[in-house]
């Protein structure tokens, strides 16, 4: 009965932790870090403010808690290893059409930050996952799977560019199409396009085939 108890408590604790980390995530995407209010996630979080401080210890904590959760389940995604560059970007931009909260918190941490080591919350997990990137690219590269000579790690941001860049510019999607970014219209448009693109990179033996 006692280890019954314990693991009811240890799941209530891990519902609490998840709401905490959804509310955070919300109010960090929608006010940055500097803006962000405790007292507005505990309302959404429904919970008592000394839950935050006992999980995540202060607001930045809170923060790097967040975004460890976001690029953890990004890895996960991206698990899989693509096998040309067309299905690289299309998960790329998968990924970033599919979470607007995940666009804003990079926006904001953009803002705010800047390229700022100190400033940048997980900073030695996420080169990590980008080293792996760009690892992967210059397997790909490797394979003949596209031209050679272009440097992976410009890639990977050629690649993070053309992903991201319709949901960080809505405006701009919608003055060049007259479509919203979130369309399902526009998402197979731009996602084909992205598969064009990418053909032109591939070698000219795969281009004839």
């Amino acid at each position: 009965m006692i280890g019954m108890t314990r693991r009811k408590e240890r799941a209530g604790e891990l519902g609490t932790r998840q709401r905490i980390l959804l509310a955070a995530l919300e109010e960090f995407s929608a006010n940055g870090f500097s803006g962000a209010r405790i007292d507005r996630i505990i309302k959404i979080a429904d919970v008592n403010v000394r839950m935050v401080y006992h999980f995540f210890g202060n607001k930045k904590g809170l923060l790097e808690a967040v975004l460890a959760e976001i690029f953890k389940e990004r890895r996960q995604m991206l698990a899989q290893q693509p096998s040309n560059l067309s299905e690289l970007l299309d998960s790329y931009f998968a990924g970033y059409a599919a979470d607007r909260h995940r666009v804003r918190l990079l926006e904001w941490e953009a803002l705010e930050n800047g390229a700022n080591e100190d400033g940048l919350s997980t900073f030695q997990d996420r080169r990590r996952v980008v080293e792996e990137r760009i690892e992967t690219l210059r397997q790909l590269q490797a394979e003949g799977n596209f031209a050679q000579g272009i440097d992976p790690q410009m890639l990977f941001l050629f690649c993070v560019a053309l992903s991201i860049y319709p949901m960080s510019f809505p405006q701009s999607v919608y003055v060049a199409t007259g479509e919203d970014v979130y369309s399902d219209d526009f998402q197979a448009r731009y996602r084909a396009a992205l598969g064009q693109l990418s053909s032109l990179l591939a070698p000219a033996s795969e281009k004839k085939s």
